[in-house]
């Protein structure tokens, strides 16, 4: 295993086995505000749009006496980020945005419009997931496997493509990878979002989609979609029957990403530290992880200390292994 992976997972096991700080109450009720909103990078109906909804829900009125999701879709979740960006450090705007945006983009991306470690101020993890290499109605049912898929692609190049997120996204590196992975070409489709891929896939236009795994949990309990693979150390909970990508060979795809939440550069530290706390406090309640699981995703808060460490480690690991796809930088 690469020393960088090993690294990894030491560092997120310990940060799992860290307790948030608890803040006295008072300093909670001086960060209250009268409106919240939080910014995502992709449309309405994503694992993102999900897991923003959710805080903002419970967010209100203990915390913020109201709050919405203002969704900024574009350039791959990068709008969300330079609106943020320019956001007054009043406490009134967060950002949950997928790890890739802060960790691994200025490795994607020739020229950045923010730098993940001065642009934006680390608030709290949300939760975790696995992704998944699922397949719809354009592969036939006998493709059970990632071999199977292989042989299928390369009888039918014409076909052999695989949706994404967005270009530069985690799934989108991971499509390479399993390329590479599986020895066959397999064509990177970016969306705008999880949603217009899955709409997609469903109806027979793109032949495979690498998104969070429980994205595809309404279209597997329809059968519009099977999942071959996920990506964890061990099989996800919410597919457990399917082999992970490990498990089928394609030993470099290993890896559990996340969701984080952000406040703008500049925002007091006891503002960051009170919105933080009451975020724990959201993820804490047995509710909201039911309602995140229902899309797969495991939840989960961190310190802001924490978060910037995980952002650290993710940008060390994946910057090597984007260079060793042969990946060019985008504009």
């Amino acid at each position: 295993m690469p020393d960088s992976l090993t690294r990894r997972r030491a560092v997120q096991g310990s940060l799992a086995a860290t307790t948030a700080a608890i803040l006295p109450s008072s300093l909670l009720a001086q960060a209250q505000v009268d409106e919240l909103k939080i910014l995502v990078g992709f449309p309405p109906g994503g694992t993102a749009d999900v897991a923003a909804r959710q805080l903002a829900d419970k967010l209100a009125p203990s915390f913020a006496r109201s709050a919405i999701v203002d969704n900024r879709p574009g350039a791959a979740g990068r709008i969300a980020i330079e609106t943020l960006k320019t956001a007054r450090p009043d406490g009134r705007t967060l950002l949950l945005t997928p790890a890739s945006t802060v960790t691994i983009y200025p490795t994607v991306y020739k020229r950045l419009s923010y730098n993940p470690e001065t642009d934006v101020e680390p608030v709290s993890l949300a939760c975790t997931f696995v992704h998944g290499f699922a397949v719809g109605p354009m592969v036939p049912e006998a493709v059970k496997t990632l071999a199977d898929f292989a042989a299928w692609a390369k009888a039918n190049p014409d076909k052999a493509n695989c949706g994404n997120p967005g270009e530069g996204s985690f799934p989108h590196f991971l499509s390479l990878v399993l390329a590479r992975g599986l020895g066959v070409a397999i064509q990177p489709v970016a969306y705008r979002g999880g949603a217009p891929g899955l709409a997609d896939m469903a109806a027979g236009q793109i032949a495979a989609l690498l998104l969070p795994d429980g994205a595809f949990l309404p279209f597997t309990r329809t059968s519009r979609a099977r999942v071959l693979a996920t990506s964890g150390t061990t099989r996800s909970k919410f597919h457990p029957d399917v082999a992970t990508f490990a498990e089928q060979g394609v030993k470099d795809i290993v890896v559990t990403e996340w969701f984080g939440v952000f406040a703008p550069p500049g925002s007091p530290a006891a503002t960051v530290a009170a919105t933080s706390e009451a975020i724990g406090k959201v993820l804490a309640n047995p509710q909201v992880g039911e309602i995140f699981a229902q899309s797969g995703m495991v939840a989960r808060a961190t310190t802001p200390a924490e978060l910037r460490a995980m952002m650290k480690v993710e940008a060390d690991t994946w910057g090597p292994i984007i260079r060793s796809t042969g990946f060019q930088p985008l504009e």
